[in-house]
């Protein structure tokens, strides 16, 4: 069999049909950014893209070497799959919300300078985030569900440093803000705004990773209940408008290993770049 290279269309919106076959498996290694992940234990004010909140609340788990609890899992699966989720248990009737940072140089904002040594594919050209997003095991009353509450791409901006923009144009049926509880997971896209669009895609910011901050509430009760919102799935939108409808003939970027310093990626004297077969 042919090895497979990861790509990811250009110009297009996905789609729940199919979903599986329209981006290759991320579990053996494939993925766009290096493999860390940084939870928010502060708020963390952004130039670019506003307020991130974080503190000691709550549990994380992921794994990238688990097929279940891996971010790019490209799987529908049952509830069982979870990817990274953010979970947790009180009697309390409140807000709890965590971003998270994957790929390289988490927990840093706009203005930040690249370390030479950090891991990514680089990529070009990417305005778009999307994901399934569930709220497996969160208790379905009292008020209790699970939302996508902010979401970011992470970019190496032309002169080297940190640049991050909210997405904020609506892609996918899922809303920002919307409640998700049960065994069904809910397809999430939105696209930076297109006024940034054309910045990004013509000048040289190159893909870093993605911030998406999760919310899990309780409003009424009390009686200690179980909230837990999760992200798998995720995969990249391309282009100045990632909009149109899914296809199979529009182009399709090659993307490199999410491992390559930015080092070996810029370095003047490289003779080849890796595809990620992985």
């Amino acid at each position: 069999m042919a090895t497979q290279i990861l790509t990811y269309p250009h110009g297009i919106k996905y789609e729940k049909n199919k979903w599986a076959e329209q981006v290759k498996q991320g579990t053996g290694g494939s993925i766009p950014c290096n493999n860390e992940i940084v939870g928010g234990t502060s708020i963390l004010n952004d130039s670019q893209s506003g307020q991130w909140w974080g503190d000691g609340n709550g549990n994380t788990s992921y794994s990238f070497s688990s097929s279940n609890t891996h971010p790019f899992n490209q799987t529908w699966g049952g509830s069982d799959q979870r990817g990274l989720h953010f979970f947790l248990e009180s009697k309390k009737n409140q807000n709890w919300s965590k971003y998270y940072d994957i790929g390289a140089e988490g927990g840093r904002s706009t203005g930040h300078y690249i370390n030479s040594n950090a891991r990514s594919s680089w990529l070009r050209e990417v305005t778009a985030l999307w994901f399934l997003f569930h709220g497996h095991t969160t208790y379905e009353s009292q008020g209790c569900y699970a939302h996508v509450e902010k979401v970011g791409l992470r970019y190496r901006d032309p002169n080297g440093y940190l640049k991050i923009y909210e997405c904020t144009q609506k892609l996918g049926p899922l809303g920002l803000n919307s409640g998700v509880r049960g065994a069904e997971k809910e397809m999430f896209g939105y696209a930076v705004p297109s006024n940034y669009r054309s910045t990004i895609c013509r000048n040289d910011y190159r893909f870093l990773g993605v911030r998406i901050q999760i919310m899990v509430k309780k409003t009424s009760g009390s009686i200690s209940r179980t909230m837990c919102g999760g992200v798998t799935g995720i995969r990249l939108g391309l282009g100045e408008s990632p909009t149109s409808s899914y296809n199979t003939t529009n182009k399709r970027a090659l993307v490199l290993r999410g491992d390559t310093t930015w080092n070996d990626f810029s370095s003047a004297t490289k003779t080849k770049d890796m595809l990620d077969t992985r």
